[in-house]
């Protein structure tokens, strides 16, 4: 009798286990969670203006190299950005301060320099006006 005492604990064990157990969550795979997020604030502008950026405004914009601001350095970027479009594209393209003409970018178009501009000022790609 006691035997059967027993078995009959760690039935209704394992019976709870196994209730737990379908009540969780599912499983999902690590490649349709990343599809699920939700996207980031701000868009990364295409391989080759990446490209481009990596070898001309990384130089000083990645660290700060003689002022430049940081990127994502969103209190940095608010007074340049409060001056408009043009006025960043006119720094940009003629230099300003020490900042080389055209950043060190030589075959960059102005829509390059814009969108480097919104990816380092932390803005969705087409919010610079």
């Amino acid at each position: 009798m006691r035997l059967l005492s027993f078995d009959f604990r760690c039935c209704a064990v394992g019976l709870m286990f196994l209730l737990l157990a379908a009540c969780s969550a599912p499983q999902r795979s690590p490649e349709a969670t990343a599809s699920e997020a939700p996207a980031p604030a701000t868009a990364v502008p295409s391989e080759r203006v990446m490209q481009r950026w990596s070898a001309s405004c990384a130089l000083c914009h990645a660290s700060g190299v003689a002022g430049a601001p940081r990127v994502d350095d969103t209190a940095a970027w608010q007074p340049r950005l409060a001056k408009g479009r043009a006025a960043l594209l006119r720094h940009t393209v003629e230099g300003y301060n020490r900042m080389p003409p055209l950043g060190y970018c030589m075959s960059c178009e102005a829509d390059d320099f814009v969108s480097m501009i919104e990816f380092m000022a932390g803005l969705a790609q087409g919010e610079l006006e």
